[in-house]
């Protein structure tokens, strides 16, 4: 494993597959990257958190009118939302089946691998939204990434990243959990063994450097719900056999769902635009 992506600072070996800088706080899994089916049971929260990133979008592009490409849409979700504001959106995934199936719903998709391999291959469209929705984390060479970012951004073009956050206090709670000898809800976490794996976990303050590295100002930043009142149970029943239990954690997240805004959220987001020269 190589020095910190973020600050080329010192990495820590964590466990036999997390590494967590010891400056900057980055952590990085040596996973192997993958693309797959989306976690079950979260559409409910993924769709009121969507609603939300799209009243902050519209409010900070009022007097443009809005393109915006998202990077690895999965169901089609966040599109079905741009679709009822009216929004020119178009979708993305890495594998041509996903492809053609978002094609049958949403005519707007293309196919679209970061980092892009081959530039001579590839026509590129601008938009000035690009938006990342629990897609960011799953991505390696995230330097390359963010500089091929600029050939889909028109002038004053902005990026829009929503991922989990390591300061979250389930992400803590887990960790400590593992550091007692239960490694499960961790592991969860980073869906080690999973199609997808996360192969990075940022908190407010790294993923702003990252972005500040390659010339990007964080012009808005925020948090979303982590849980909902309802779907919980098919969500944890996607990876916990055990009925009895995920009974049990079911009763807890409904609790914490009207805690949740007391305490340090998982899920972030922020919304990068270019320093003007």
């Amino acid at each position: 494993m190589q020095n910190c992506t973020i600050c080329n600072f010192n990495l820590k070996k964590i466990n036999e597959f997390v590494f967590k800088c010891e400056k900057c706080l980055f952590l990085c899994s040596n996973l192997k990257p993958g693309y797959g089916r989306e976690i079950e049971g979260i559409n409910t929260l993924r769709k009121e958190n969507f609603i939300e990133l799209i009243k902050v979008i519209k409010y900070l592009n009022i007097s443009k009118k809005l393109k915006i490409l998202e990077i690895g849409s999965g169901n089609g979700h966040f599109i079905e939302e741009c679709i009822k504001n009216k929004i020119d959106i178009t979708g993305s995934e890495v594998e041509k089946k996903d492809c053609e199936n978002l094609k049958k719903k949403f005519p707007q998709i293309l196919q679209i691998k970061l980092p892009i391999e081959n530039l001579s291959h590839n026509k590129f469209d601008k938009f000035n939204f690009i938006i990342f929705n629990d897609v960011f984390e799953h991505l390696e060479n995230l330097d390359l990434v963010i500089n091929q970012l600029d050939l889909y951004l028109d002038n004053n073009g902005k990026i829009l990243i929503n991922l989990p956050s390591s300061d979250g206090i389930i992400f803590k709670f887990s960790n400590f959990l593992r550091r007692i000898g239960i490694k499960k809800f961790y592991n969860r976490l980073w869906q080690k063994d999973l199609s997808s794996p996360h192969l990075s976990y940022f908190n407010n303050s790294n993923l702003k450097l990252l972005f500040k590295k390659h010339g990007y100002n964080s012009i808005y930043s925020n948090s979303l719900n982590t849980v909902t009142k309802t779907g919980n149970f098919k969500r944890l029943n996607s990876t916990i056999k055990n009925i009895v239990l995920c009974h049990i954690l079911n009763f807890i997240i409904i609790v914490f769902f009207f805690l949740q805004k007391i305490f340090p959220r998982d899920i972030i987001f922020h919304i990068f635009e270019k320093k003007k020269k």
